[in-house]
């Protein structure tokens, strides 16, 4: 599933970024496994539920307006499932990340509550219609937009994998730090981890005060994002090696 087109652009900060955009088959398989999981969460639930009750006695019970109510519920918890995953998980739902896809800004930064929301409520548009336009859309635009996406302005993109051991890191660097385990995508982008990584490559070269500073000085910034307390001084190098494995490990 690889090879896909290639979106560059600039951002504010004049830094590069090439994102690969990800077409029908990723989504599409994307989609079902989420589907998967979804619907494996519906029947353990009733299954526990049965234990203690007639579940499906209880919704014939109801009135008519009460049995679309529970149905709307159980449809509210399907489309829930995208909205909160990706707003509170990098912008990947569990089959995204099994597929190696993830949503972004159009930017390329992080997606947040306000982009979740409005690309999945387009899917109210799409499902009557058996995904039929979002399949041409993601098919035939140069960004690969669903409507969704479109109107949200986010795009869905492969995930990125980084090795780390052309930057020499220690592989024991993540134990020192382990309060950044589920927090370095806070405080870097995919760019902004090129750039830390292009520096610890490069330490070595640096003049020893000018790269005790700088360590200091980037610690305590990426600290602030990560909302982390900052390192001692000593800790610094550390601490940004830390940051690196724990961005890459998560993605």
């Amino acid at each position: 599933m690889a090879g896909g087109p290639v979106l560059e652009f600039e951002t504010p900060e004049r830094v590069a970024v090439a994102l690969e955009l990800a077409g029908v088959g990723a989504r599409a398989y994307a989609w079902l496994l989420d589907a998967l999981f979804i619907f494996l969460a519906w029947v353990t639930a009733l299954l526990l539920y049965s234990i203690s009750g007639d579940l499906v006695r209880e919704v014939q019970a109801l009135s008519i307006a009460g049995q679309v109510l529970a149905a709307l519920s159980v449809l509210l918890a399907g489309w829930g499932w995208d909205v909160a995953w990706e707003a509170l998980w990098g912008g990947r739902t569990p089959g995204k990340r099994l597929a190696s896809i993830r949503v972004v800004r159009s930017d390329g930064g992080p997606v947040g509550l306000t982009e979740a929301l409005v690309r999945n409520a387009l899917r109210a548009v799409e499902l009557p219609l058996a995904y039929a336009p979002a399949i041409l859309a993601v098919a035939l635009s140069a960004r690969r937009q669903r409507l969704g996406d479109l109107v949200a302005g986010t795009l869905v993109v492969r995930q990125a994998r980084f090795d780390l051991s052309r930057y020499d890191l220690p592989a024991t660097a993540l134990a020192r730090f382990p309060q950044l385990r589920g927090r370095a995508a806070a405080a870097l982008s995919a760019e902004g981890f090129e750039r830390l990584a292009d520096f610890l490559r490069r330490r070595p070269a640096l003049e020893p005060g000018a790269r005790a500073r700088v360590a200091v000085r980037l610690a305590a910034a990426l600290a602030a994002r990560a909302s982390v307390a900052p390192p001692a001084a000593g800790e610094a190098e550390g601490f940004l090696e830390a940051l690196a494995a724990a961005h890459a490990e998560g993605r």
